[in-house]
């Protein structure tokens, strides 16, 4: 690297870290500047909220960052983390956390304690299990694990009574959990894995919109199949494409009387342009792009909609920073 680009660069952070420490900023946007560690500074900036380091080289988080007590949103996907930082389990503040490429195998049990985790993406980490302390994150409503490893997927996720997003596109899983109620789910990613059949606990989920489990390894389809596919009919859309059933005729002739069911890649496409015309009346979540699961690389991890003055719970941290101001005229 050029020593006067780095010497502009090094700066230029310390800069970002210096005026958000001074202005008591809530956001500290640390992204995209190819840093291989997190600068001392940042350890100042305890009233910060929002902390996007990811598209750097980080190997490392330092444990300074568990001071960070009042942290709701870090990102810290596409950096060169070679285990998952045990030290973000003490930010138990955390609302939304990215971890996703990055090669993080395992997730520690310490993760349970995350318990005001909302939105969770570790796509592309080599991820091979979920701990079954995941579901102690209770309040989790978005959970992405696609493009990795997962053999199975861990009973535990029933205590996520607020899950509505799930996407485990691109694993090893060979089966579900007949007992998975997600009574709350939305959509449901399980592409390109190893399914034999088609998961019976989806009857359980009566939320839910849309599911894609094309791509599998789905053959038989006997009268107990047919029977749980109508059991199906609530959801708006089944994708089942590409799996060795959709290849037969017959079978094909029957899945096509679901008028929910997809198991033709050109029906799905009309289907796709028809969708953009339509208006989801009956959904109370207009703004939410239930049908397509997001790729991590359109994930926007420093996308910053939200003002905290305009957030009540962030006013409440910004109230007693002012208080100190107040004087008494009288």
């Amino acid at each position: 690297m050029n020593v006067v680009y780095q010497f502009f660069r090094n700066n230029h952070i310390l800069a970002i870290c210096e005026d958000c420490y001074l202005t008591k900023n809530f956001t500290l946007n640390l992204s995209r500047f190819e840093m291989v560690e997190v600068p001392d500074l940042v350890q100042k900036c305890e009233i910060i909220l929002k902390l996007f380091l990811n598209h750097n080289h980080l190997t490392r988080i330092p444990a300074f960052i568990a001071n960070l007590t009042r942290l709701q949103v870090l990102t810290l996907d596409y950096n060169k983390l070679c285990e998952f930082p045990v030290v973000l389990c003490q930010l138990t503040n955390l609302k939304s956390l990215n971890i996703s490429c990055n090669n993080v195998q395992t997730l520690p049990n310490a993760i349970g304690q995350l318990i005001h985790l909302e939105t969770f993406w570790c796509n592309n980490t080599g991820l091979l299990k979920l701990p079954d302390e995941i579901g102690k994150c209770s309040r989790l409503e978005t959970l992405g694990v696609r493009g990795n490893q997962l053999e199975s997927l861990p009973i535990s996720l029933n205590s996520s009574k607020k899950l509505r997003w799930l996407t485990a596109e691109n694993n090893r899983l060979s089966a579900i959990p007949d007992g998975l109620e997600l009574k709350n789910l939305r959509h449901l990613n399980l592409k390109s894995n190893h399914l034999t059949k088609v998961p019976a606990c989806l009857r359980n989920m009566k939320h839910l919109q849309y599911v894609f489990i094309n791509n599998n390894r789905i053959s038989s389809h006997g009268p107990e199949s047919q029977e749980l596919l109508k059991s199906l009919e609530f959801i708006r859309m089944v994708n089942i494409c590409d799996n060795p059933l959709c290849e037969v005729a017959d079978v094909q002739m029957q899945l096509k009387e679901h008028s929910n069911i997809i198991c033709d890649n050109l029906i799905l496409q009309q289907t796709d342009n028809g969708a953009n015309e339509e208006n989801d009346e009956d959904d109370d979540d207009d703004d939410d792009d239930w049908e397509n699961s997001i790729e991590t690389s359109d994930i926007d991890s420093t996308e910053d909609s939200s003002s905290p003055e305009n957030d009540i719970e962030d006013i409440s941290i910004l109230i007693p920073e002012l208080s100190r101001y107040i004087t008494n005229f009288s």
